[in-house]
């Protein structure tokens, strides 16, 4: 046999395992399916809206807003009054102001009229009297009568003015002890209402704090049952985020389970020892280093092509 005019070429060539060919190409077409498909959307909510009581605490909180303003206004009119009360003055009443005459007995004419005849009725019989003695001294119509029966008729007038006088002055001075002792009560009575008023401008004011805790403390206990029912709401919420979490998490578990199992097949394939086969024919003397070059990278791409890549 002759000699070959032309260089030899060097080939080196590494054979996988068929069954590790077999699994890489499995491999790849299932990557190749997985890409393909199409996006999944989550058709589901992932965030839970509010509960019924949250809602209703929502509108309690509303309605309870401003609640305290009638309580606090009255409390604050209240307050005002009781600040700027003004007792009521009193002066001490003047006799001489008083209707004397309304305090005078209204029988005192009657009286004094009766007073009058009895004196009359009186007088009568003194001169009765001094017309008898005159007769048993022969005298009767003398001058002596006449003087004893003159002197008998003023004392009779005299005595009627004192009597009257003191009928009058009588009736005045109980008069005068009536309106005095109305004024006396009257006085009492106005005292009694300065205190009195003085009193209620106290409660008042007393009253207008307490209002105002009252009204502070409604506001308050709303507030606490805002709180507490949107305590539970939030509670109910809390568990339906989970539930609508729990259902998302399914549905990406079942949307990657083929990924996790391409994952699995791949951490398996690569964590399995194989040996392979490698094959090399001896370099020709007459080779040049170009030729040594290009079938290095045939055997690259040879091994590349064992591995299912073309």
């Amino acid at each position: 046999m002759g000699k070959s005019s032309g260089p030899q070429t060097t080939v080196q060539k590494t054979e996988l395992p068929e069954w590790v060919q077999t699994a890489a190409q499995q491999n790849l077409r299932i990557a190749d399916e997985i890409a393909s498909r199409p996006y999944q959307a989550y058709g589901g909510s992932t965030v839970a809206g509010f509960a019924p009581e949250q809602e209703q605490a929502f509108q309690m909180a509303q309605a309870n807003l401003g609640a305290y303003r009638p309580a606090l206004t009255a409390a604050t009119g209240a307050a005002a009054q009781g600040a700027f009360y003004q007792p009521q003055q009193v002066t001490a009443p003047s006799f001489l102001t008083g209707n004397i005459q309304g305090y005078m007995n209204p029988y005192l004419a009657e009286v004094e009229q009766r007073a009058g005849d009895a004196l009359q009725r009186q007088l009568a019989q003194t001169q009765n009297q001094i017309a008898s003695q005159a007769i048993q001294a022969r005298a009767f119509g003398g001058s002596r009568q006449g003087i004893q029966e003159g002197v008998a008729a003023a004392e009779a007038s005299r005595a009627m003015g004192d009597l009257s006088a003191q009928l009058r002055s009588q009736g005045f001075q109980q008069a005068a002890a009536l309106q005095q002792a109305d004024q006396a009560r009257a006085m009492q009575a106005s005292l009694a209402n300065q205190q009195a008023g003085l009193a209620g401008a106290g409660l008042g004011l007393q009253g207008a704090g307490v209002l105002g805790n009252l009204a502070q403390q409604a506001q308050q206990a709303g507030i606490t049952d805002v709180g507490a029912l949107g305590a539970v709401g939030a509670q109910r919420q809390a568990l339906e985020q989970q539930q609508l979490q729990d259902a998302y998490a399914r549905f990406a578990e079942q949307r990657d389970y083929p990924t996790q199992a391409l994952n699995l097949r791949l951490a398996a394939l690569g964590a399995t020892p194989y040996g392979q086969t490698t094959t090399q024919t001896a370099p020709s003397p007459q080779g040049s280093n170009l030729l040594s070059g290009l079938g290095g990278a045939g055997t690259f791409l040879s091994g590349l092509a064992a591995l299912g890549t073309f």
